[in-house]
């Protein structure tokens, strides 16, 4: 009974959120709710071989999906003021962009310790394993390097401003990015380029929903391929149900062994980013929680707990109520501005598009705040530049240069 409560509950919402939003399918409440609606619904279908849903999980996540879409849907129907005519500086664009070329070949030479230190038969699990730092001499740092966020960002960047003059810049930075995800054989990183690419594209009136959809259909199907290039083991009969049951349900069940408030120190998962840094400036002898968490069995194995872990174990129920309000107003905020045709948002919102659709797996909000904290950076650099006019003389400036000279 309480599995239908919370189905008609995310429905609601998800219908609500849709005309509010004017039926845009990247407001962060219609993917909010749509997304815990999917799981839900397919959990009813195809969890049977996996543990039982509880009170404790569907209780959560009806305070999770209605607070988030309600303080979201509120920070969108206020008029914000918006400055959307500004353009990135051209001096930081062509930064990026050659600072990207310039370390490309870094990621050839990675690809080539990962064949030479691999054990496997199958070169591309030893890429997946190269990037969980499951090879000797290679760490996770290694397969994730900042420079592969400046290539994201100045490819955002570019495709936002997409034109005749700069198309071939645009093309390289995607085929850039499509390698490192291919060498890192990682879903996350092509999901994250799939979804920021349609979303700019998408807000500026380059692609319609068909367009969505049908790409969509196509993601899925890479997702299987990579999944089974990158797998040792033999095919699954039904591969699409595997992957739907391993990727998107699994952690709901596994949500249900967390405890609550049973953190060590206090928000030691949620303000993690803090405890980092005081490691790291030898403030404390105490490390920071390993973002990759244990493995349980929940009828298969895994070890994402959704977006709810770090709030739940740190502050309870309370916690997920706190953050989800937060992040409703802070995500729709962004979304408020990027909708308005703001150019900052727009690019800033195709970075946590990922992050919204991922919460079925876990947090990337506030777990991977220092992330979060760099990608802002790269976007909004050049933006910034350019606002202020730095390193550069506008022609009122050059004016009064000319005239002092001229004197």
């Amino acid at each position: 009974m309480a599995m239908y409560i919370s189905i008609s509950l995310c429905l609601f919402l998800f219908i609500i959120s849709l005309i509010c939003s004017k039926y845009n399918i990247f407001s962060p409440s219609v993917i909010t709710s749509g997304i815990w609606l999917s799981v839900l619904f397919l959990y009813t279908f195809l969890g049977s071989g996996l543990n039982p849903l509880t009170d404790k999980f569907l209780s959560a996540i009806d305070i999770w999906v209605t607070l988030f879409c309600v303080s979201s849907l509120f920070i969108q129907a206020l008029s914000l003021s918006n400055n959307n005519r500004i353009k990135p500086s051209q001096l930081a664009r062509n930064i990026f962009f050659y600072a990207s070329l310039v370390t490309f070949p870094l990621l050839i030479l990675h690809a080539y310790e990962i064949v030479k230190l691999g054990t496997s038969t199958n070169w591309m699990a030893d890429m997946r394993s190269a990037a969980v730092g499951g090879i000797k001499g290679i760490s996770i740092e290694d397969s994730n390097p900042f420079y592969t966020l400046i290539w994201l960002g100045s490819y955002l960047i570019e495709l936002n401003c997409y034109s005749k003059e700069n198309k071939k810049r645009v093309f390289v930075l995607f085929l850039m990015y499509l390698m490192y995800a291919f060498i890192t054989m990682s879903k996350t990183n092509i999901l994250t380029l799939f979804l920021s690419t349609i979303f700019v594209l998408y807000s500026n009136k380059f692609i319609k929903f068909n367009h969505i959809a049908i790409s969509g259909i196509i993601i899925l199907f890479v997702f299987l391929g990579v999944q089974s290039l990158r797998s040792n083991s033999t095919a699954s009969k039904n591969p699409t149900s595997e992957f739907v049951t391993i990727y998107a349900l699994s952690s709901a069940p596994a949500f249900e062994t967390v405890k609550s408030e049973s953190s060590v120190q206090f928000g030691e998962n949620v303000f993690r980013f803090f405890y980092a840094v005081k490691y790291k400036l030898g403030l404390t002898k105490m490390k920071p929680n390993d973002t990759i968490l244990g493995f349980v069995n929940v009828g298969v194995v895994t070890n994402t707990y959704t977006v709810l872990y770090p709030y739940y174990k740190d502050f309870g129920l309370s916690g997920i109520a706190f953050f989800s309000i937060l992040l409703g107003l802070l995500l729709g905020f962004v979304y408020n501005k990027a909708e308005n045709g703001n150019v900052i948002f727009v690019v800033l919102y195709s970075f946590f598009l990922f992050e919204l659709v991922m919460q079925l797996v876990g947090d990337l909000f506030f777990t991977n705040f220092s992330l979060n904290l760099k990608l802002i950076l790269v976007a909004t650099t050049p933006y910034f530049i350019s606002r202020y006019e730095l390193f550069s003389y506008s022609r009122k400036q050059l004016k009064i240069i000319k005239n002092k000279v001229d004197e």
